[in-house]
């Protein structure tokens, strides 16, 4: 029974040694079932991390019909009695921060964002906490109530990187590996110096990531032949072993008594 398995399992072996590393697998099995677009949450401004009492505008972009534009908000997996497409915040409570998802019209769930409120002086700004190689990077020093700032100092890893009498803005145009780390701001309000809390912005090489991606999908056609293999020397060894005994058994002298 077992060895009548074997043809079939070495169909599944070349057709496993003939697949492309880049495609997946599996959909030489099932194809998966179209899914529809998602919605998108928009931050206006488009900080990630403010102080308590800031304005805070989100808005929820996605598709469908002009007589279908009711709209759900979601913070903390937690639905939000608002229908409509902006919903407008006081971020005057801790309590704001979190993670906020839509669905509007015919569109999917969106993607999480986060937002996070600081009962600070000073607050780092970023528009996203992972950047790729080469995109360009904008860091901004914010103050409570937007007060008057000045000495403004913005650091990496503790050392100065940055100073600007007034300015509280700090960019770079293409970001590199030596760009991530542990960054915040310090800056004089009045009289006092104040210093915000520290933000860690990883650089990504998008051509290493897509290499790992490459080579996972590469090595699961690997592992598959190898797992049919496997199956196959086992049934064979199985197989082959109980009919060698039954063989010793069959040729066994009778034994006689006297």
């Amino acid at each position: 029974m077992q060895l009548s398995l074997l043809p079939f399992l070495l169909l599944l072996v070349l057709a496993g040694g003939k697949a492309e590393p880049t495609k997946d697998p599996f959909l030489l099995f099932s194809t998966p079932p179209a899914s529809l677009s998602k919605s998108v949450v928009t931050l206006y401004p488009p900080w990630l991390h403010v102080l308590k009492d800031d304005l805070v505008s989100l808005r929820c972009e996605g598709s469908g019909t002009p007589e279908d534009k009711s709209t759900l908000w979601l913070h903390n997996d937690t639905t939000i009695p608002v229908l409509i497409q902006d919903y407008n915040i006081t971020a005057n409570n801790i309590s704001y921060s979190g993670k906020y998802q839509c669905q509007r019209g015919q569109s999917a769930l969106s993607e999480p964002v986060r937002l996070e409120v600081f009962p600070d002086w000073l607050v780092l700004q970023t528009l996203k906490l992972v950047y790729m190689k080469g995109e360009s990077m904008v860091l901004r020093c914010h103050s409570w109530e937007n007060k008057g700032i000045s000495k403004v100092t913005f650091y990496q890893n503790g050392i100065g990187r940055k100073f600007f009498q007034r300015d509280y803005n700090f960019s770079i145009s293409k970001v590199n590996s030596n760009d991530s780390g542990d960054y915040f701001c310090s800056a004089t309000i009045g009289n006092k110096k104040e210093k915000s809390r520290v933000v860690r912005i990883t650089v990504q090489d998008p051509s290493s990531s897509t290499s790992s991606s490459s080579k996972i999908w590469y090595y699961i056609p690997f592992y598959l032949v190898m797992g049919i293999l496997f199956t196959v020397d086992t049934g064979l060894y199985f197989t082959l072993k109980r009919e060698i005994n039954s063989r010793k058994i069959r040729r066994r002298p009778l034994t006689r008594w006297r």
